[in-house]
């Protein structure tokens, strides 16, 4: 019997690739997400930091009026640059849903082919056991007729 060939397999190929594309688009687009939620939390410890530093200045009475003025500088600067990234993750979420959902209409596209794959492979290895089993037995048929014939002439 010939080997399995799946008249298909440049198709799931192509699938496999788009799928993977796909797959990394969308971890483009979450890894710019991440980029910017890891800016946020790189501001807010510092407005933090740099509160703590301005707390205890103020508790020894070693500051200045300018000094307190760039801090609200600072913090209104850094709660504005928190804000400008949030709307830029929020105006990503559409494109990043868009692209999950066409992640999912390609994964099942490519899991249909793969299916018809395994099953063609499954149809493919029953008649190949059946051919198998039937030289098996036409085999052991010869090889019975042959042993009856040596009994008859012995």
């Amino acid at each position: 019997m010939k080997k399995f060939k799946f008249k298909l397999q440049k198709l799931l190929e192509i699938r496999e690739a788009i799928e993977k594309e796909v797959k990394n688009e969308l971890a483009r687009l979450v890894s710019f997400q991440n980029m910017e939620r890891t800016k946020q939390q790189e501001l807010n410890d510092n407005i933090e930091r740099m509160r703590l530093k301005f707390q205890e200045r103020m508790r020894k009475g070693d500051y200045s009026i300018n000094e307190g003025i760039y801090f609200e500088k600072f913090v209104d600067l850094s709660y504005r640059a928190i804000d400008a990234a949030e709307k830029r993750i929020m105006q990503m979420e559409p494109e990043v849903d868009a692209v999950r959902q066409k992640l999912i209409n390609v994964s099942k596209e490519r899991k249909v082919v793969e299916k018809m794959k395994e099953r063609k492979l499954k149809e493919y290895n029953y008649e190949l056991n059946r051919e198998i089993a039937k030289e098996n037995d036409d085999l052991n048929q010869k090889i019975y007729l042959r042993k009856k014939m040596e009994v008859r002439y012995e």
